[in-house]
């Protein structure tokens, strides 16, 4: 079926018929996949999308090859061949990132309710800062504090790595915002390899089995730790990254005025890539919003600098 699709000469009116049918079609999937909110229904539906995708991309390949290249002299060869080898590239991307997402993985946690309260696990949280308002840290700071998890399985750490010397007057309002709200703030000598070289200090002083990484900016949901801690009773976790769901418009959103009607960026990232990469095992660490067994990063020698 797919080679007739792929290799049917067709007249341009067909060709317009034909295109504006594909485009209502996904339209109409789109429009049923969100009605219906069924995983199964989901994957088949990003299944067909893919093979709709690479059937309309070959047929183009067809067209380029039988209809466009010109070898009508030499700088008219060598401009030709140039831009079709950039095309070349570009599909041979397009093929890799559907190979990467074929399989979208959706992990189930243990359910946190049947997890005796002594057999909970131990949580640091981090909230690395550098010279940012302390009011934005404190946001973070409060929202990590209404986390939905036992208090006494859970402490806060402000991770100071702006220098005393540059901006003394900035950490002695840190300090201030830390004991007035009841966390913890750890500093250090120098500002080593940055944001990481601030975590793994951190990983060294603080009890806590596993670590939750926020940048300062973020503000958590109240379920992060119940979603998130139950993975790692399977010993072989050492990582579970949650996605990044932004409270503020980012530049294209606030311009175009498009905030809650037009998938951004981080959708595609976190709803469709990083689900792809865990079904081959390849999801990997974002840098934030993320649980990391200390355990095994202490093994491996700390977060990456």
């Amino acid at each position: 079926m797919s080679l007739p699709l792929i290799m049917t000469a067709l007249t341009p009116n067909q060709q317009f018929l034909l295109a504006t049918m594909t485009l209502t079609l996904s339209v109409l999937l789109l429009r049923l996949e969100e009605k219906f909110n069924n995983p199964v229904l989901s994957e088949q539906i990003h299944l067909f999308m893919i093979w709709l995708s690479i059937i309309t991309t070959s047929r183009y390949l067809v067209y380029r090859i039988n209809g466009t290249l010109n070898f009508s002299g030499v700088l008219n060869s060598i401009a030709s061949l140039l831009l079709f080898a950039a095309e070349l590239y570009a599909i041979l991307t397009l093929l890799l990132s559907y190979f990467q997402t074929v399989k979208l993985l959706e992990r189930k946690p243990l359910d946190l309710s049947t997890v005796a309260h002594d057999d909970l696990f131990t949580v640091d949280i981090y909230i690395p800062t550098y010279n940012e308002d302390v009011e934005i840290v404190r946001k973070t700071a409060l929202c990590a504090k209404a986390i939905d998890y036992p208090a006494d399985k859970f402490n806060i750490y402000v991770l100071d790595d702006g220098r005393a010397e540059k901006y003394r007057a900035r950490r002695q309002k840190l300090q201030e915002m830390c004991d007035e709200i009841g966390v913890t703030m750890l500093t250090r000598d120098s500002n080593e390899h940055a944001k990481a070289g601030n975590i793994n200090t951190a990983l060294k002083k603080t009890p806590g089995q596993l670590v939750l990484i926020l940048d300062c900016d973020h503000m958590p949901a109240r379920c992060i730790l119940q979603e998130m801690v139950g993975y790692f009773y399977n010993p072989k976790v050492a990582l579970a990254q949650s996605p990044h769901w932004f409270y503020n418009p980012d530049p294209y959103e606030r311009n175009l005025l498009t905030k809650g009607r037009v998938p951004v960026g981080n959708e595609l990232f976190y709803k469709t890539i990083q689900p792809g990469n865990d079904f081959w095992n390849a999801a990997f660490f974002c840098g934030s919003a993320a649980v990391v067994r200390k355990e095994y990063v202490l093994q491996v020698g700390g977060i990456c600098r």
